[in-house]
């Protein structure tokens, strides 16, 4: 590891040693880091440190090797941990400690599972700097046991987003000055001159400092990019659309798809570009730097990348083959544009989260088995693995169950595919809790409505999108099994995958990030074909699925459309038949529910263009949003009432303050023709009058609703009435204090009572034929009076506690 940089050489290295560690110590390893938890990781120049702990049911002796097994009985049930350090000195030599007690000649199965982990995760190997050094805290991630947060809007700002957002032109930022220092001064005096800064007299942080300062000023750096030639300023704009950085290998490709010219001609195009600080490359020194400042994980020390103040200043664009979606045809006839109103999908939202409010989840359905949070092993098709080791990987947990979907889709007219998506954005935010195994039922938070169609939707929408964005997750790469694509990964000798947990969602997660960052470089409102688009993506990034996998010398999972037939992504035929209908699917679906984009299809449903929408400049580029809602046309003039007394109200913006009424004093039950259903109780008024609501403007909107009903008596006019009866009966109350109560047992006996004694000249109110209220001073005359004809009361007297 030289310089401490996690190259691929000396990845390479370390699968070497792994190899020589012993089939024993290697295979413990490999479990151990699939299944166990490394925390602690470190690097320190070519030592690696961490801290590995295994849990209950795993074999915490390290002393195994080829010529001893240790047997299954001895096997701890205690958790262990092992502080393990391993020191890469050569091609084939090392030195290891742990504390096992195993020799340090030895690689025990504690440090192969350090390098495996390391091959794994490069970027989760912090730096060990001088504890004089300034260190950030990391940021602490939710713990999925944590008490649920009590409002919707709690849950989404509990949610920590692992990423930076989703605009790439701000992603990496690494500090310049300190790169330029390790410039010879003669090549940092030639870049001056490229900006027309003063070189004499100047050191070489004074120089560095200026460029730095020019390089902030836009006009300055689109001067200096006037000056290349066509072939460097078209090598410039594919290196900053394909995220400004990129491996030396991939670097070439891209040189070569795009008929820049000759190879020599690249390294030309490299040394002018460096010659005028618009292209860095990542070196021993800078590779770290970027690592430090939000760059990817999987950074090599041969690479180039372009820095943001650069890519701020140039703006480049997407390349666009315009669409005319008015234009028809000659055998398709004309495109069926789609789109949708801004904000529409908070409103489908709701929808469907209330749709899920109270559903029973069978014991019989494995979903929902785990929270979303937690990364799960691949499911195996338990017909695939044999002696090919290889195995069909079958659809996760963590996507909704096909009889879920069934279900909502008796409720809601929504396609399976938006059900599945909005399921998603509904438990990563909180809003839709998943069930307990005492309450096997769903329930969602009792302010969604109020988060969803409330004052600060632009806000709520661009927190969705992000935790969607930065969320991993593997629905979208699991949705191309509807196409024929089938999943497929390697398998050890032993059937055990070699998909660590979670790896596949971390990769669609990259992707989906990727083209998002792209597509943020389109201009808004102009309709793109999207088979230009397609090919230009190719070109730009084939790897756009699988690029973590060119790291290894044999890809660990592959997509087949045949069976036996892999698809090579770097070649252009098979690419179309996974890579594009993946960004297919991610354009016509999540993207355009989202509202970034709006879509033209043919008459078979197949994607032929779209465009950016001003949500997309909200959300990628924070430029505000109008919220003025457009009036949907397909939405009922006024509430519907049913015959047994519900009321239905569309799932809308538009209709939030009628919405806000209902939820304040009505009782919400679920959905119905794919709208909002509610039901007035005695309940929910009591309640919504205890709270201080007044029903005045609720009684307005329900008069309004019977003057507008063909039917006199019909249900709306029963349902008014009804309320104002409830609601007659309500804020009527007399309070009497230092009185006195009789009561007798019948009316009978009350009116021989009043017959016989002084009682009518005493009373004050009768509350009921057997009750009476009568003055304080009346209980003594009337004891008196019953005694005399031989009744005796029974008096409760409230200061004694007691009878007589």
């Amino acid at each position: 590891m030289e310089n401490g940089v996690p190259g691929a050489l000396q990845r390479l290295r370390a699968a070497d040693i792994l190899h020589m560690a012993g089939l024993t110590a290697a295979s413990l390893g490999q479990e151990y880091n699939r299944t166990g938890t490394i925390r602690g990781t470190q690097r320190q120049g070519d030592r690696l440190l961490g801290i590995v702990e295994l849990p209950p049911g795993i074999d915490p002796l390290a002393r195994a090797t080829d010529e001893q097994d240790v047997p299954l009985q001895d096997i701890t049930a205690a958790p262990r941990s092992y502080t393990v350090e391993v020191e890469l000195t050569g091609a084939t030599s090392w030195h290891s400690s742990c504390s096992c007690d195993e020799s340090g000649e030895l690689l025990c199965a504690h440090g192969a599972a350090l390098l495996y982990r390391w091959l794994a995760q490069p970027a989760g190997f912090e730096p060990r700097i001088q504890p004089s050094a300034a260190q950030e805290k990391p940021v602490p991630r939710p713990s999925p046991t944590a008490s649920r947060p009590s409002t919707a809007r709690e849950a989404l700002k509990a949610e920590s987003l692992p990423n930076p957002p989703a605009n790439n032109a701000v992603r990496y930022s690494p500090d310049l000055v300190n790169i330029l220092v390790q410039i010879g001064l003669g090549e940092l005096r030639g870049i001056a001159r490229e900006y027309n800064l003063a070189t004499n007299g100047l050191s070489r942080q004074q120089l560095a400092e200026q460029i730095v300062r020019a390089m902030k000023q836009p006009d300055v750096v689109r001067k200096v990019a006037t000056t290349l030639e066509k072939p460097q300023r078209q090598l410039l704009a594919a290196l900053s659309l394909a995220g400004g950085l990129v491996h030396d290998d991939d670097l070439r490709g891209l040189f070569e798809r795009f008929s820049l010219g000759q190879p020599a001609q690249l390294q030309r195009a490299l040394l002018a570009l460096q010659g005028k600080a618009l292209l860095f490359r990542v070196n021993s020194f800078n590779a770290d730097l970027l690592a430090r400042n939000g760059g990817p994980g999987d950074l090599l020390d041969i690479g180039w990348f372009v820095p943001a103040e650069i890519r701020a200043a140039l703006r480049v664009f997407v390349p666009v083959t315009s669409f005319d979606p008015e234009q028809p045809d000659e055998h398709k006839g004309l495109p069926r544009v789609q789109d949708l109103p801004p904000l529409r999908i908070l409103a489908d939202l709701l929808l469907v989260a209330r749709a899920l409010d109270g559903m029973r989840i069978e014991p019989e359905d494995a979903w929902p088995a785990a929270p979303a949070s937690e990364p799960e092993q691949p499911v195996i098709h338990p017909n695939t693995a044999g002696s090919s080791h290889t195995a069909l990987l079958s659809q996760p947990k963590e996507l909704a169950s096909p009889a879920l979907l069934e279900a909502l889709k008796k409720k809601v007219s929504f396609a399976p595919s938006f059900l599945r998506f909005a399921i998603q954005v509904l438990l990563l935010a909180g809003i839709v809790q998943r069930p307990e195994r005492e309450a096997p039922f769903l329930r969602i938070l009792p302010d969604a409505a109020q988060l969803l169609l409330g004052s600060n939707q632009a806000e709520v929408l661009s927190d969705l999108f992000k935790l969607w964005l930065q969320s991993p997750s593997v629905a979208e790469l699991f949705a191309l099994q509807e196409d024929g694509i089938r999943l497929l990964c390697r398998m050890t000798p032993l059937n055990v995958p070699l998909l660590r947990a979670g790896e596949l969602a971390e990769e669609n997660a990259d992707a989906r990030r990727t083209l998002v960052d792209l597509l943020a470089q389109a201009p808004i409102g102009q309709w793109m074909q999207f088979t230009a688009f397609s090919r230009f993506v190719y070109r730009l990034n084939p790897l756009l699925l699988q690029r973590r996998q060119r790291l290894l010398p044999a890809p660990h999972w592959w997509l087949e459309a045949e069976t036996g037939k892999v698809l090579k992504p770097l070649h252009l035929g098979d690419w179309q038949r996974a890579e594009l209908l993946y960004v297919a699917r991610l354009i016509m679906g999540p993207l355009h529910w989202w509202g970034l984009c709006d879509v033209a299809l043919s008459s078979q449903g197949r994607l032929l263009a779209f465009r950016m929408t001003a949500v997309a400049r909200w959300l990628l580029h924070n430029i505000p949003l109008d919220l003025e809602i457009p009036d949907e046309e397909a939405t009922p003039d006024t509430p519907e009432v049913l015959e047994n007394g519900q009321v239905l109200l569309p799932s809308s913006a538009r209709y939030w303050p009628i919405i806000q009424l209902f939820e304040q004093c009505a009782e919400a039950t679920g959905v119905a023709r794919s709208q909002l259903r509610y039901r007035f109780t005695p309940q929910a008024l009591s309640q919504a009058l205890s709270q201080g609501y007044q029903m005045t403007r609720l009684l307005e909107v329900l008069r309004q609703l019977v003057a507008r009903s063909p039917q006199e008596e019909g249900p709306a006019a029963q349902l008014l009435a009804r309320l104002e009866r409830w609601l007659a009966g309500y804020g009527r109350a007399r309070i009497y204090t230092g009185v006195t109560i009789v009561e007798a047992i019948d009316t009978s006996v009350m009116r021989e009572l009043t017959a016989t004694t002084s009682l009518d000249e005493y009373v004050i109110r009768s509350l009921h034929p057997t009750i009476v209220v009568v003055k304080p001073d009346a209980t003594e005359r009337l004891s008196d009076e019953l005694k005399r004809r031989g009744q005796s009361p029974l008096i409760y007297n409230e200061d004694l506690y007691g009878s007589e």
